[in-house]
């Protein structure tokens, strides 16, 4: 990836700025201090069979192989601009219920769909969006797929033009390896 504050990690994606190398290890200890409290996500991870917040994360991140890829934390310089660009993250749900059967699409496209415009775990996020935080994806070509991150990413998406956006934003990236996105399972 370029280390390039004007075209950052992609042609489409312009405007991140390098940090450094980050491991997946701190990525992952980053998400766990974020979320795992979050009695929401408690109450998902124990209807699911999971016997902890690591149980369960990892369980939905084994796919990717996360631990083999090389990490690198950039500033979203401007995220109302960046990050409707995205690609959702290819989970089952959001395949099923966003993408028409593909296995992501750009969030700027979906943004109209109930999935999202009547969604209160998103609107929570928007009403109470944190001062920083670090979303995660992967590299396909020019493109950056989440993989996790997805409420914050739809609240920055939907987010209203008039209300100033403040917060720092953050995403560690990996190229994916392949030269499509295909979930290994």
């Amino acid at each position: 990836m370029e280390n390039n504050s004007q075209t950052g990690p992609g042609t489409e994606n312009k405007g991140f700025t390098l940090i450094g190398p980050i491991s997946w290890q701190e990525i992952f200890d980053s998400w766990r201090t974020d979320e795992s409290t979050q009695e929401s996500w408690k109450k998902h991870w124990e209807e699911s069979g999971f016997g902890s917040w690591d149980e369960w994360r990892m369980h939905h991140m084994r796919p990717y192989r996360p631990e083999t890829l090389s990490w690198s934390l950039y500033h979203i310089n401007n995220p109302l601009g960046t990050v409707p660009g995205f690609f959702g993250a290819p989970s089952r749900n959001w395949i099923e219920n966003a993408y028409d059967g593909a296995t992501t699409k750009r969030l700027r496209d979906i943004i109209h769909l109930p999935i999202i415009s009547e969604n209160a775990k998103i609107d929570a996020v928007r009403d109470r969006f944190p001062e920083k935080t670090m979303l995660i994806g992967v590299r396909v070509g020019d493109d950056i797929i989440l993989i996790e991150g997805m409420h914050r990413s739809c609240a920055i998406a939907t987010w209203d033009p008039s209300i100033l956006f403040t917060s720092e934003v953050t995403i560690a990236l990996a190229t994916w390896p392949e030269s499509e996105f295909v979930l290994k399972r």
